[in-house]
């Protein structure tokens, strides 16, 4: 299937309240890693009330930073702890769906169940936001703490390009702080606490890019051979297959009305228990129909109002009722069924399952972005302006592969120019090179290219895309790699095994807290 089909099936299933399993599993795997490896408390100007910051300018008192922590016999102040403390809180904050109010004391919060559940916390009873934010701070110390230890034992430590990172990282702060006309150093004593010093928020900057890095280098460097990725798979196959199967979701809810003032009115229980019962009769009639040789794309023409037709080309179990009866072992090729998912009912029609066997494939880009950011949407010559934009970036991207085509055409070739010229951050310093891509995770234009079965090693191309990333793809296809099943169970084990490492990390670190510790926050 196409990726323009995949993601109208996508936004079908979204459009009935249908979660796409395959973006589940594939957002669980990405929310493992970013649990471990990446920082909740990222770096971002939080201008605090203008009162607070003047209380904190103003004040006369001498303030001594008191150690809060101990992590593997090495202390560390208020500040220190204060950094992923309130940087993770502005972050919740700024979010807005957590329930956190930074204008409140945060002892005085307890978490709500969505927080949670989004955050992991299990503990029974009530949980202050301060409680797990400090749990958290700690946490994180801990994790970079014996993460930078490791990457200077093995000659990772900070280097010429990390703190080239830092710097520009601190640059862009300053601009943003001063656009607001505030001080860098009023700025951090606001957002961190009286502690927090340029010097200081520079060391845990560095900290931050040394431990990033070696934490991405030691997942990258976990490697697994097909038996032991066959033998994952064997032990939990639902996990990783996928079904092909198409359905009509007939709706089962009733609609709210309006009164006369405007207020909306909820269906009485007799219209909502109406609405279900119509649902399942319509889907019973259907699958009648079905057995009787009709089409469901046929037959879903004449439920416009209460059904909607899908197909599912590769499809995960997601826990629904309609994902639990696609992936009973029972199910046999043509098999169809009413299922019922109150209060709506569906049409089944099972095609077949089993892993995804397709290949993988490996290309090389040179990105030509068109960046319109700075054109001025409500002006006359807008799309004139904009049409110059592209056809720059066309001729670019034509230019980049004349200049390819000159040389001999090999591979070495094509990745030295795209080391000079793509503009795209994820490749440009890798010669352009994609690995293991599958279908779907690139932008549609990109993904069809890849894709399409007629390619072969060597070829190269032009495509353009719009939407995410707007721009000219140069293209040169490496060739076919490992089956696409593989990759699903290779990052499954990559991240439990992720996840082994960084516990055991913790569980070295030998975190104390100290009397400090009362005045974090």
């Amino acid at each position: 299937m196409s990726a323009s089909r995949e993601k109208k099936n996508r936004q079908d299933l979204a459009s009935q309240g249908i979660k796409d399993p395959k973006a589940i599993r594939e957002a669980e795997e990405r929310a493992k890693q970013r649990k471990a490896n990446r920082l909740y408390g990222t770096i971002a100007v939080v201008f605090v009330v203008v009162a607070v910051l003047l209380l904190v300018m103003k004040s006369g008192v001498l303030y001594r930073d008191p150690d809060a922590v101990t992590i593997d016999g090495q202390n560390y102040t208020v500040a220190q702890v204060n950094y992923y403390y309130r940087g993770l809180a502005n972050n919740i904050a700024k979010a807005g769906y957590y329930g956190l109010d930074n204008s409140k004391p945060l002892t005085q919060q307890v978490m709500n169940d969505t927080a949670k559940m989004l955050l992991q916390v299990t503990d029974e009873g009530d949980v202050t936001w301060d409680q797990f934010l400090k749990e958290y701070a700690v946490k994180q110390l801990s994790i970079r703490t014996m993460v930078a230890k490791e990457a200077e034992a093995n000659g990772m430590g900070a280097d010429d390009e990390a703190r080239a990172e830092v710097q520009a990282t601190i640059d862009t702060l300053k601009k943003s702080v001063k656009s607001e006309g505030y001080s860098f150093k009023a700025y951090l004593k606001a957002a961190y606490g009286q502690g927090m010093t340029p010097s200081l928020f520079e060391e845990m900057l560095t900290t931050e890019e040394v431990t990033a890095r070696y934490m991405q280098h030691y997942q990258s460097s976990l490697t697994y051979t097909v038996d032991e990725l066959e033998a994952d798979y064997q032990e939990h196959p639902d996990s990783f297959n996928v079904a092909s199967y198409e359905y009509i979701y007939f709706k089962g809810s009733a609609p709210s009305t309006t009164d006369g003032d405007g207020n909306t009115v909820q269906p009485t229980e007799e219209a909502s228990a109406a609405a279900k019962n119509a649902a399942a009769a319509a889907a019973r009639a259907a699958l009648e129909r079905y057995q009787n040789g009709e089409s469901l794309t046929a037959i879903s023409e004449d439920y416009k109002d209460l059904g909607t037709y899908g197909s599912v080309d590769a499809g995960s179990n997601n826990g629904s009722a309609m994902s639990a009866w696609v992936f009973d072992n029972a199910r046999t090729a043509g098999e169809a069924a009413v299922v019922e998912d109150d209060p709506n009912s569906y049409l089944v029609v099972f095609r077949s399952i089993g892993r995804e066997e397709y290949n993988t494939v490996d290309v090389r880009h040179i990105l030509f972005l068109v960046d319109s950011s700075s054109l001025d949407k409500d002006s006359e010559t807008y799309d004139a302006d904009l049409q110059a934009l592209k056809d720059a970036a066309k001729a670019k991207a034509e230019d980049a592969l004349a200049q390819w085509q000159t040389t001999s055409g090999a591979e070495d070739a094509f990745a030295a120019l795209a080391n000079e010229l793509s503009e795209d951050g994820g490749s440009n310093t890798k010669g352009g090179l994609y690995t293991k891509i599958t279908k779907g995770q690139m932008v549609t234009e990109f993904n069809d290219w890849c894709f399409d079965p007629a390619r072969k090693a060597g070829d190269t191309g032009i495509v353009y895309n719009e939407g995410s990333y707007t721009g000219y793809h140069v293209m040169y296809f490496v060739g076919q790699d490992v089956p696409a099943w593989q990759v699903s169970v290779e990052k499954h084990m990559a991240a439990e095994d992720y996840n082994v490492w960084v516990e055991s990390l913790l569980e070295q670190a030998n975190a104390q807290q100290l009397d400090g510790m009362k005045n974090v926050g």
